[in-house]
């Protein structure tokens, strides 16, 4: 458990860094030197997903077991990696890939769910998660519709994202009721933290920029990668 630690300080000082470096690109905080605003675009995307390496790296060189959990989570950030990649490429190029991410998230969660075997409270708090998420999207999309622009021909793609970035949550929830284990509650705080991270993005980028967006997206985003990362320490299978 010790190499948590140097985990958690090397995650967070290059998150923290990428954090002030997007929200001086956008002028989110202002320096008396604009260094930070002014970096090459590809340092700063350099910057910003090695967070998302390290969790690769901790999931992997630490894994208990040989479970198939550990693989399939590294797999899961490595397109948390490259989605970091495609955000600031083309929008949709990163959405396809943070869309692959969650599909693992899910899968795994929701393989080891089966292997575990499923009881009647997991299955009942999945489901009852899943539909109040179901009525979260109905308002944000309706919400995000009223804006002139709207979602337009992103409409489609952004309603499947943000359904299955909700199912992570769900299957990452019906993981830990399943197996009992105590600190199963912290990835997910995680899924939940990805979920508002997106949908966060949905607002800025469809209806308006609200104040210190990139600092709350950039947070919370990190806040779950991280937090997901911790079910290496936590589900030994």
């Amino acid at each position: 458990m010790l190499y948590l630690i140097p985990y958690a300080v090397i995650f967070w000082i290059l998150a923290f860094v990428s954090i002030l470096i997007k929200a001086a690109r956008e002028n989110e905080i202002t320096f008396q030197k604009e260094r930070l605003s002014q970096l090459p675009k590809f340092l700063f995307i350099v910057i910003k997903f090695i967070p998302a390496l390290t969790a690769v790296i901790i999931v992997l060189l630490f894994r208990p077991t040989p479970s198939l959990l550990y693989i399939l989570l590294a797999v899961a950030f490595i397109f948390c990696l490259l989605g970091d990649i495609g955000m600031e490429t083309k929008f949709l190029i990163g959405v396809g890939l943070f869309l692959i991410a969650q599909i693992v998230f899910i899968s795994n969660f929701t393989w080891q769910n089966l292997l575990l075997g499923v009881s009647f409270l997991p299955v009942t708090a999945f489901a009852t998660a899943f539909l109040t998420w179901i009525l979260v999207i109905i308002f944000l999309t309706n919400y995000i519709e009223s804006a002139e622009t709207g979602l337009g021909k992103m409409k489609g793609p952004l309603i499947i994202y943000a359904l299955t970035v909700s199912l992570t949550f769900c299957s990452a929830l019906m993981l830990w009721l399943t197996s009992g284990i105590a600190l199963g509650f912290i990835p997910v705080i995680g899924a939940f933290f990805f979920v508002i991270s997106d949908f966060a993005i949905g607002i800025k980028e469809f209806h308006h920029h609200f104040n210190k967006a990139e600092v709350f997206i950039f947070t919370t985003y990190y806040l779950a990668i991280f937090l997901l990362s911790l079910s290496v320490a936590i589900y030994i299978f």
